[in-house]
C-alpha cells in the first residue's frame, strides 16, 4: 500500500512538471510521408553537405543520392536548424 502511495505521488509529480499542456489530440508530424527516411550514415551526411554548400538543388540532391526528395527536404531542413549548414533563401518561408 505505501508503494502504492509513493508511486501516485511520482505520476502526479511528472504530470505537474511535464505535463503542463494536455492535448485530447497528438498530431504526428511527418506520419504520412511515406518515401521518408530518416537515417543516414557519416559518408552521406559529409556527402549532403558538400552538395549543399555549393547550393545544388534539391531534387538534384536527391538523384546523385539516390534518396527521396522528402527524404533530402527533411535532411536539409534538420541540418539548418543545427547550424550545420547555411540556410537557404527558401520562398515557402
Amino acid at each position: 500500500m505505501l508503494e502504492l502511495k509513493k508511486e501516485s505521488k511520482a505520476v502526479r509529480k511528472m504530470e505537474r512538471n511535464y505535463l503542463t499542456l494536455r492535448r485530447n489530440v497528438i498530431y504526428t508530424t511527418f506520419e504520412d510521408v511515406e518515401d521518408a527516411e530518416w537515417f543516414w550514415s557519416a559518408q552521406e551526411i559529409e556527402k549532403f553537405d558538400q552538395l549543399w554548400r555549393i547550393n545544388m538543388k534539391l531534387e538534384r540532391i536527391a538523384e546523385e543520392m539516390r534518396r527521396s526528395k522528402s527524404s533530402v527536404a527533411l535532411l536539409g531542413l534538420d541540418r539548418m536548424m543545427q547550424g550545420k549548414v547555411p540556410a537557404r533563401d527558401w520562398i515557402i518561408w
